[in-house]
């Protein structure tokens, strides 16, 4: 079967493919929501029917998750030797969750059909503001499940792109929440004293988001420490979509990231090193 947008997206109440026109309206508020607390949701965005095939796609294939357990930095992009022992930059929280890959799923599949859509592109590009905006091309985390059985959890940290995409494909039976705090740092100023308070487990104001199967998210995560507290039972577990875009087409991630998101390069890789 050949996807199209109106066989997988709710247009009648999120019209993604008329942003000039009848979404213009939503692609205000969407703006609006992450100026204003760098979260953009929208419940109900996948017809129920697709999210079902989305969900049996995604069930299937839980015997090719690649599991990555370790102790995560907020700040993964920075070099901790740089900074004292104790500084924020240095502090890790535990992180345990796994990843299914775009090239386990259905070419033609619901899962790749709706990252591949020209109109969901359009509209997450247009929500951030950007100028030029394509689907990642890597093969393997362009689009990919993160999932989460019990005692799994997300560590804190902050991202390094300008924007988070997300579609919740099925949540955990409990627990499992995304918990954030928008705007911590800003370009001026890192709030290291918030951040290092955060952290190291003192109590500060954070919010939630309550998703529910279905969920499309657009999250200013760059400025905005985030992290999926733990899933305290699952069956079902928490299924979670990830789509990755570049502002250059035909974009692929390195070696490097691949094997940090999957704990080693997979065995269909080209030329592994």
């Amino acid at each position: 079967m050949a996807y199209q947008l109106k066989d997988l997206v709710n247009l009648e109440r999120y019209p993604i493919d008329d942003l000039d026109g009848a979404g213009a309206t939503l692609l205000q508020s969407c703006q609006d929501s992450l100026a204003d607390g760098a979260m953009c949701h929208l419940p109900d965005f996948v017809k129920p029917e697709a999210l079902a095939v989305i969900q049996a796609e995604a069930n299937a294939l839980r015997d090719r998750t690649y599991w990555m357990e370790v102790e995560r930095r907020a700040y993964s992009w920075r070099d901790p030797d740089d900074y004292p022992r104790g500084h924020p930059v240095t502090l890790t929280t535990p992180n345990l969750l796994g990843t299914i890959t775009q090239d386990c799923f259905p070419k033609r599949g619901a899962f790749v059909s709706i990252f591949e859509q020209p109109a969901l592109t359009g509209f997450v590009r247009r929500c951030l503001g950007l100028d030029s905006l394509y689907p990642v091309a890597c093969p393997y985390l362009a689009a990919n499940v993160k999932v989460m059985g019990e005692g799994c959890r997300h560590a804190w940290h902050f991202d390094q792109n300008d924007g988070a995409v997300t579609l919740m494909i099925q949540s955990a039976a409990a627990g499992g929440h995304f918990e954030y705090v928008p705007y911590l740092r800003d370009e001026d100023d890192e709030n290291y004293t918030e951040v290092g308070r955060l952290l190291s487990g003192e109590d500060i104001p954070t919010q939630r988001a309550g998703l529910a199967d279905g969920s499309f998210c657009l999250f200013k995560g760059r400025r905005s420490i985030h992290r999926v507290s733990e899933v305290t039972q699952g069956a079902p577990d928490r299924l979670l979509a990830v789509f990755s875009y570049h502002h250059i087409p035909g974009h692929r991630y390195k070696d490097s990231t691949v094997r940090s998101v999957l704990g080693r390069l997979p065995e269909s890789y080209p030329n592994p090193a």
